[in-house]
């Protein structure tokens, strides 16, 4: 049996729709409340930089365990991936309602970890589903799906920050949750009536064939099972470089507004806005990424995003540290110089996310991608619940010097640094390089699994016939 390299299809633009839109809704809601603590802690006494982080903090050690879960849920019950989809969506809404009712950090708390159990279920089940469903074009669906997700992230900011200036943050709170209640019927039609459109089907003789083959590397020739081959240096690389780099992420989203507003002089609403630039400018640069890489290669598109990555967090912390020493007042004109600067750090960390999601899947096998994805996604989270914590803990220390600023550029160095080895390893190749050779060594293996149990059926013939004979 031979299979067919996959080809984008009108129906699975079709597809891509409803998933875009929930990633828009997966960007707004599990945001909201390390956003909306600018704005509480205002009014309250029991919230700093620190608490914080803790509560962003919560959300992601929630979300551990649940993404390792639903990554083998989703590769289980592939069929309901859209369905289980809507229930994460369905929680990460109910979250509001606690917050709107929240009187200590305590509630809060409460409330964050619901949100982290809605928000572990996107991910894991939507992006592996990208990669499967469009093959070789799956940097042009990360790519698209990734600007709805940035645009959630654009909104957040200054729907949080304005609506709770003008109506405050419990009528805000109470808003959001309507808002989803309402458009949640609308998002799971849709999404049970795109169902139709999942073409993916994993090789089962794959996923259940047992005997070790051959693997051939640079080092030395050993065997292994067919959905172990590809744990390997590159792979092992790989999960350091996602895992570091989704410090930057957290970082980015949970504290640019409060840098604007505290370092740089900005209004709460003005902040909002800059974070929603900072962050738009990522996304416009992912969804320009997606093309790219689908024409020059994922590694080679990540290796030049992580290079300009390095570059403008050193630009930052000079430009910070330069304020700093010499005791520079702000004005619009540095104002304007650090939005540039954090616009150049966000476009240049952004440009990789397309690449980040597809080298992935060049790498594991699609029978498992999922489960293998929820596992990532479970040390990327655990590692980024921390960062948070030590950022606020040292903008917290009140160091004369910006020292937090360094942590961007060891979270983007070593990846850089690792992507360098990878290219050693597995060389640059284009998505549709990657499909053609996926496709070939898949074919060989089915078709040395057939042979094998032909010659087994053989085996059994010949050994029935022998014991029959007198």
């Amino acid at each position: 049996m031979k299979i067919r390299l996959q080809m984008l299809q009108r129906n699975q633009l079709k597809l891509l729709m409803p998933i875009n839109i929930y990633h828009t809704m997966a960007h707004i809601f599990p945001y909201f409340l390390p956003i909306l603590c600018q704005v509480i802690r205002d009014e309250v006494d029991f919230l700093n930089y620190t608490r914080a982080g803790i509560i962003a903090m919560v959300s992601i050690v929630v979300m551990i365990p649940s993404t390792i879960v639903l990554g083998v849920v989703g590769d289980k019950i592939r069929k309901w991936r859209l369905e289980l989809i809507a229930v994460g969506f369905l929680i990460i809404v109910s979250h509001t309602f606690i917050i709107y009712v929240a009187n200590s950090f305590a509630v809060l708390i409460i409330a964050a970890v619901v949100a982290g159990l809605g928000a572990s279920i996107f991910h894991p089940i939507a992006l592996p589903l990208l990669s499967q469903e469009f093959g070789a074009d799956r940097n042009v669906a990360h790519s698209i799906n990734l600007i709805f997700g940035t645009f959630g992230s654009i909104t957040t900011p200054i729907m949080t920050i304005g609506l709770s200036s003008w109506l405050g943050w419990r009528t805000t709170t109470l808003i959001l949750g309507i808002f989803g209640l309402l458009v949640a019927p609308i998002l799971i039609t849709t999404s049970l009536l795109t169902k139709k459109y999942l073409v993916y089907t994993p090789q089962k003789e794959i996923i259940t064939n047992e005997d070790v083959i051959p693997i051939d590397t640079k080092e030395k020739k050993r065997t292994r099972k067919p959905l172990l081959s590809f744990i390997s240096g590159p792979f092992i690389a790989l999960v350091f470089v996602l895992v570091l780099r989704s410090g930057i992420f957290r970082i980015m989203n949970t504290f640019t507004s409060f840098i604007f507003e505290d370092r740089f002089g900005a209004s709460e609403f003005h902040s909002a806005m800059i974070m929603s630039l900072v962050l738009g400018s990522g996304g416009v640069a992912a969804l320009i990424s997606g093309f790219v890489s689908k024409k020059k290669g994922s590694l080679k598109t990540f290796l030049f995003s992580m290079g300009a990555t390095v570059l403008a967090s050193i630009a930052v912390v000079i430009f910070v540290g330069t304020m700093d020493l010499a005791n520079l007042q702000i004005n619009t004109g540095l104002l304007v110089v650090a939005i540039l600067l954090f616009v150049f750090l966000s476009t240049s960390f952004y440009f990789s996310n397309p690449s980040a999601n597809s080298l992935q899947a060049e790498i594991i096998p699609l029978e498992i991608l999922g489960t293998v994805y929820g596992i990532i996604v479970a040390i990327m989270t655990g590692f980024s619940a921390v960062i948070p914590v030590i950022f606020g803990a040292i903008v917290d220390q009140g160091y004369s010097l910006p020292y937090e600023y360094l942590l961007p550029i060891i979270l983007s160095l070593i990846p850089f640094l690792l992507l360098i080895y990878m290219k050693s390893k597995i060389g640059l190749k284009t998505p549709d390089q990657v499909e053609k050779e996926r496709l070939e060594k898949t074919n060989a293996l089915l078709e040395a699994i057939e042979k094998r149990k032909k010659g087994e059926t053989l085996n059994q013939k010949i050994q029935t016939e022998s014991n029959s004979q007198p």
